[in-house]
């Protein structure tokens, strides 16, 4: 339409709702779907209007596409290629592999809270991103070159991921450094590229030619929009929930028979007394000085606790990639 705008259309325009119905339907489907896992957090779900109306539209419009498209003699996606086994254990390793690698925020929650670093030096240890698919792309051709069986490739790929897990585990303190930060983004991104680049190589073996497309629409639906909202959504919403467990636990221990707590508090409002301020805004201001601090333990606790949680779910993801059956199609005459 830009690039060509002299281009006069033989008849009639050759977009329009009879022809691309099913994939307005599906992208409107998707969209809100979208909303709700983004925006549910904030807008405390269900109790607020857009999400209720967000969520039914969804369900709606998903429906409208399922609808077409079964009905339809030229379908967007092939219903049918779901009947395969490795499409669907493709989809699935994707909607495990795009939950998991949102434990990213790990560590741009340890290096903001914990080490107090501007946006700038948070984002710039996103560039070491490269350098872990980069050493993730050549290991998994060297050893798929040599007829590594998949399943150990997989079980590879969610160990990196787990390393990525106990390394912030056990490097979530008060004292962290920034220069250590680098190894669990390399690590994760290792972990991820392997899963990355065998998971479409695995879910298209034996494939019939005219499911590919199929195969790509699901493919892009779950690692670009699906799993990474559910994950976002998941992460950002415990980490919450199990920050406010600990600002609870370790506010009941503070308060002037406290040692520690009442020799910072009252160094503080004499502080603030000393630069002028009144009694009562050094009060203040001592207290907000107090549940800082209490704010920023909270966080790497729960940080710490999330990370131990990851994994678990990544030794989970390993057994399950090593206990299942990867049976081969047969081909077709």
């Amino acid at each position: 339409f830009i690039t060509m705008p002299n281009y006069k259309f033989p008849g009639r325009f050759p977009i329009n709702f009879r022809k691309f119905g099913n994939v307005t339907a599906f992208c409107i489907s998707l969209t809100c779907l979208t909303y709700v896992l983004v925006y549910g957090k904030v807008l405390d779900w269900y109790d607020d209007e857009s999400i209720r109306w967000a969520t039914a539209v969804s369900i709606l419009f998903a429906g409208i596409f399922l609808y077409m498209d079964v009905t339809r003699r030229s379908p967007y996606v092939l219903l049918d290629a779901f009947k395969l086994r490795t499409i669907r254990m493709g989809a699935l390793l994707y909607l495990l592999l795009m939950v998991i690698n949102s434990s990213a925020m790990f560590v741009n929650v340890f290096a903001g809270v914990g080490m107090h670093l501007d946006n700038l030096q948070n984002a710039s240890l996103g560039n070491w991103c490269m350098v872990g698919y980069a050493i993730g792309a050549v290991i998994a051709m060297v050893l798929g070159g040599k007829g590594l069986h998949f399943k150990y490739l997989f079980a590879m790929g969610f160990f990196f991921l787990s390393l990525s897990a106990v390394f912030m585990y056990f490097e979530v303190q008060g004292a962290g450094l920034y220069e250590r930060m680098k190894y669990p983004v390399i690590i994760r991104s290792t972990g991820m590229m392997f899963l990355y680049s065998l998971i479409p190589t695995y879910a298209t073996q034996r494939m019939p030619y005219k499911y590919l497309s199929s195969w790509i629409c699901t493919m892009i639906t779950v690692r670009m929009v699906l799993a990474p909202c559910i994950g976002a959504a998941l992460y950002t919403n415990v980490l919450q929930e199990r920050q406010q467990h600990y600002v609870t636990r370790y506010a009941q221990n503070v308060d002037m028979l406290h040692p520690e707590a009442s020799a910072s508090f009252t160094q503080t409002v004499q502080g603030m007394q000393y630069q002028g301020k009144s009694k009562q805004e050094a009060i203040n201001m001592a207290a907000i000085s107090t549940k800082g601090r209490i704010q920023v333990q909270a966080t790497l606790s729960a940080v710490k606790e999330m990370a131990g949680w990851t994994l678990y779910a990544c030794l989970i993801c390993m057994i399950f990639v090593l206990v299942v059956r990867y049976p081969k199609r047969k081909l077709l005459t």
